[in-house]
């Protein structure tokens, strides 16, 4: 079980007591409002990490497992190469199936007939998995198996969507509206006229937060009606503000489908999540603030260079670390996972601009620009740069109000694919 303290990392580490840390850097770690991370404590955990946990006879390893795998495969020799993909093909991992599945043009021509038939099959058995994020995978393979096989899994595709559009979590919603293109072509108009729908459900309940996930719909409703359904999404946010749902407007997707809070310090709940899982903090102490990740080693050493590198982003105008920001770490032998307690910021750029019109752009651009260039230099490669993966942390007012007239600060998260070059 991950714990958030140990009698080790709560002893300072002798080279912190010899170098003191100088306040300076300790201000760039600092989270507005939040007093949850700690550069310290970070440092005390990678202390007892280093000593304990992965000493100097232990593999770090290079490349997380999706990378080795496809190395492996390409690396083979042509006459091989079919049956290290129909191995990976087997895999229990759908991210590995998919990496498998995009090899394929790679084998002899006479054995990708029967590797697209095998793709095929996982398609289908991943559509039949409950977990969305396992569906949502198994659309994007589709692209990888014969035009003839396509039609009947189109079918099941659109079964799969009405199922998410027919629940009550737009969470769900939003990510198959995203897959109507995969839908039959002769149902594909019906389904932008449901999400149509869909949206003007969301925008006219209470719940901001509600709102805020169906603005990021628009661009998947008829084009004829997408401009009606921002002007309507542009009064909802300006409404919200004038309501004082500071905390609505700018809070986390995280909870939505947990409303509850435990009493229990250290409840927990696994976020379905495909890549790293997160475990969520349901306790009433530490929902909000805290969350635990879990990662393979190669992405964790990467997010940890980019988390540290303080003296990078002081000499790129930065005057606080924009990464997502580490509380604590740990090594887990049995999983060979390096669990992570992060802490919680505020809403993704893209919902920010959804919701608010754009507010901001020119400078949370320009900063998220600057954010990918830092890393590009310092060797780090990301794996999945988008605006869901750039989270804002708004500024506090003297009464722990959200100060939605200053420019937030701007932060990348999610380096679950995250390698070092």
């Amino acid at each position: 079980m991950f714990s958030l303290k140990c009698k080790n990392m709560e002893q300072m580490s002798s080279s912190e007591k010899i170098n003191p840390i100088p306040q300076e850097i300790l201000n760039m770690y600092k989270i507005e409002g939040y007093g949850y991370v700690d550069y310290r404590k970070y440092l005390r955990s990678k202390n007892f990490f280093e000593l304990r946990f992965v000493g100097p006879e232990q593999d770090r390893g290079d490349q997380p497992l999706v990378l080795k795998t496809r190395d492996s495969i390409l690396g083979q020799d042509p006459t091989n190469i079919a049956i290290s993909i129909m191995d990976a093909l087997q895999n229990n991992d759908i991210e590995i199936q998919r990496l498998a599945a995009s090899l394929i043009d790679n084998a002899p021509k006479d054995q990708q007939g029967d590797l697209r038939k095998m793709v095929a099959s996982k398609i289908v058995e991943a559509l039949n998995n409950p977990d969305i994020e396992i569906q949502r995978i198994a659309i994007n393979m589709i692209q990888f198996i014969s035009e003839d096989a396509r039609d009947g899994i189109r079918e099941l595709v659109l079964k799969r969507i009405m199922n998410a559009f027919n629940s009550n979590d737009i969470g769900k919603q939003k990510i198959m509206a995203k897959k109507i293109d995969s839908a039959p072509p002769e149902s594909q108009d019906n389904l932008r006229e449901i999400v149509y729908q869909k949206i003007l459900e969301a925008l006219n309940q209470e719940d901001v937060r509600m709102q805020r996930l169906a603005a990021t719909m628009v661009q998947y409703a008829p084009k004829n009606k997408q401009e009606e359904l921002r002007k309507l999404v542009g009064t909802r946010y300006e409404l919200a503000k004038q309501q004082g749902k500071y905390g609505q407007i700018i809070e986390p997707p995280l909870y939505l489908r947990n409303k509850n809070i435990n009493p229990s310090l250290f409840s927990r709940e696994k976020l379905s999540k495909t890549g790293a899982e997160t475990t969520l903090l349901t306790g009433n102490e530490l929902r909000g603030n805290l969350i635990i990740r879990h990662f393979e080693l190669p992405c964790f050493l990467a997010w940890q260079k980019a988390y540290e590198a303080y003296d990078h982003w002081s000499k790129a105008g930065f005057d606080y670390i924009p990464i997502e920001p580490i509380q604590s770490f740990k090594y887990n032998k049995n999983t060979q996972l390096v669990n992570v307690a992060t802490g919680v910021l505020d809403l993704n750029l893209d919902e920010w601009y959804s919701f608010s019109g754009y507010v901001f752009r020119e400078n949370l651009d320009e900063q998220r620009d600057k954010i990918v260039k830092v890393l590009t230099e310092m060797g780090i490669i990301h794996g999945n740069i988008n605006n869901g993966n750039f989270c804002l942390r708004f500024y506090r007012n003297p009464d722990g109000t959200v100060n939605l007239s200053k420019v937030p600060r701007i932060y990348l998260i999610d380096f679950d694919r995250a390698t070092v070059s």
